[in-house]
């Protein structure tokens, strides 16, 4: 408990740009807001929308997805964080539990494109999102499979709302 007490309290003095890289500064920035999300998943055709926000100070970039009408369950909440060197780790909770939200998530981000990696004991799955800035939109295509045969796992468009 000592350890823990003393631990928070040389944090306590640290600057705030000492604690964590800022991911909302750089492209995960140009993400945050509300989205509309379509497209498809498992080949059948998506419609949800997304909430994303900064979060720790920026440290994260928070993308909560819901389902406003409630006719589809699924919901996730994933948070990015980036380091000074473009590192990037991912925690990806969501509905289907905590088996497969155990496996973080590491990958980079280069220039308006985050790539990232689950290397889930079942298989990978490859996430990488692309920032059109010309028109402020993301996509996320997430694969599974071998790289050399990828399978599609989803494909999602994210367009931005106005704010509420």
């Amino acid at each position: 408990m000592k350890a823990w007490i003393l631990a928070l309290g040389l944090l306590a003095g640290l600057p705030q740009a000492a604690l964590a890289a800022s991911a909302s500064d750089g492209v995960l920035g140009r993400f945050v807001g509300t989205w509309a999300v379509s497209g498809t998943t498992r080949g059948e055709p998506t419609a949800t929308a997304a909430e994303v926000s900064a979060r720790f100070g920026g440290a994260f970039v928070e993308m909560h997805v819901a389902d406003p009408t409630g006719k589809n369950d699924y919901e996730a909440r994933v948070f990015f964080g980036q380091a000074e060197d473009g590192a990037v780790v991912v925690h990806w909770l969501d509905a289907t539990g905590g088996g497969t939200s155990r496996t973080l998530g590491a990958g980079r981000i280069v220039g308006d494109h985050v790539d990232m990696t689950f290397a889930y004991p079942q298989g990978e799955m490859r996430n990488r999102l692309d920032y059109d800035r010309a028109g402020d939109r993301w996509r996320m295509r997430i694969e599974t499979g071998p790289k050399d045969k990828p399978s599609l796992f989803s494909d999602w468009v994210f367009v931005r709302q106005p704010a509420r």
